[in-house]
């Protein structure tokens, strides 16, 4: 009997530790899965969480799609500094980053953490060069001596894959916060929804959601009734897939009780009913180029506005598809309806201000852009 015990006792203790290792593993080991790694690090009292894995992105056709827009685009000179010292380019070197945005009152601080491919002894004497350091709990903290709204931005390596910055006071105690049990569970049961997505937005409601984006959107399309809804949802989430060549865009809701979800269901699907027949006005089709408002009504086409009841929680889900043919279209419009260069001054006009002329054709010759 007592050798039973004994035996009971052994398989029992194996289970509890393949348990705490499994867990290590997956929260805590750099070698587990660097998702949840990074995300189970961001500070539990955060308002919002955005998160990006451009790394999975980079296998489609999105940053593609979304490059094509920003052509045309000069490089800034600091960056490209930052690029000769360091060797880091976050187009290719960027692998995830994870940002945990905290609201406390009057101002909103954020914590960030990086994991990318990056030259450690470079970019930390690029931090050094460019700021102060102290060495806290065995980590060097670099204070950048550029600040951002008044304040000092630090940064510190949690390893050789991976950097933590902030715009708060103690970026030690943001590191230690993340490392703590209390406050994740909340945040990790959204998260494994959106385990999908490698790029989304997710918002504990703390302040008035509707307010805000009321407050932002043009006068002609402001809604009370919308922003009174929207202020009662508990979680908001924004997230974006990739789907083949296609990008699915999904927003949720998350509503107290069913009244809220049936109320913001119906009112999403009278927008965007309503939205079509914007676009079919006759005013508004001679004002607006033809490829950009085939876009947007393709685009409205495919919104799918749903209702989910997990039994603990309802809420409202948007979704809507973002094709090659939108992309290519929203960026023809955007095309045809930048700014014309200005006319060159007169040949017969002389100045610093005006282009170079050309000795040997007596011509004109435009200046270079930088």
């Amino acid at each position: 009997m007592r050798g039973k015990k004994l035996v009971a006792a052994a398989v029992l203790a194996v289970v509890i530790l393949g348990g705490i290792c499994f867990a290590y593993s997956r929260w805590f080991s750099p070698n587990g899965n660097p998702r949840e790694s990074l995300l189970r690090l961001l500070p539990p009292d955060a308002s919002a969480v955005i998160y990006v894995d451009l790394a999975e992105l980079r296998q489609t056709a999105i940053l593609k799609n979304l490059a094509s827009l920003g052509t045309g685009v000069t490089v800034d000179p600091e960056y490209k500094q930052f690029v000769d010292e360091t060797g880091f380019e976050y187009e290719r070197d960027l692998e995830r980053v994870g940002i945990g945005i905290q609201n406390t009152g009057a101002a909103n601080y954020y914590f960030a953490l990086a994991d990318g491919k990056f030259d450690r002894r470079k970019i930390e004497a690029h931090l050094r060069k460019n700021g102060s350091s102290e060495t806290k709990n065995g980590r060097e903290i670099f204070h950048l001596s550029k600040s951002v709204q008044g304040r000092v931005v630090s940064a510190t390596f949690l390893s050789n894959e991976r950097i933590a910055f902030t715009d708060a006071a103690d970026l030690n105690g943001e590191v230690e916060s993340g490392r703590r049990d209390a406050g994740h569970a909340e945040w990790k049961e959204r998260f494994d929804r959106l385990a999908g997505s490698p790029m989304f937005a997710l918002i504990r409601q703390e302040a008035a959601i509707g307010a805000i984006l009321n407050a932002q959107a043009p006068g002609g399309i402001r809604s009370p009734q919308l922003m009174q809804l929207l202020d009662q949802l508990l979680w908001v989430s924004i997230a974006g897939k990739p789907d083949g060549s296609q990008f699915r865009v999904v927003m949720e809701g998350e509503c107290p009780n069913e009244a809220t979800m049936r109320q913001l269901s119906d009112f999403l699907n009278g927008i965007a009913l309503m939205a079509q027949g914007g676009l079919n006005d006759p005013k508004l089709r001679q004002k607006m180029d033809p490829a950009e408002r085939d876009a947007y009504l393709q685009l409205l086409g495919s919104v799918d506005v749903t209702k989910l009841d997990r039994g603990a929680s309802k809420s409202v889900r948007l979704a809507m598809v973002v094709t090659p043919e939108i992309w290519s279209k929203v960026a023809v419009g955007k095309a045809l309806a930048a700014p014309s260069p200005e006319p060159q001054a007169s040949s017969d006009v002389q100045g610093k201000d005006f282009p170079a002329r050309n000795k040997k054709a007596g011509t004109n010759v435009p200046a270079k852009h930088q």
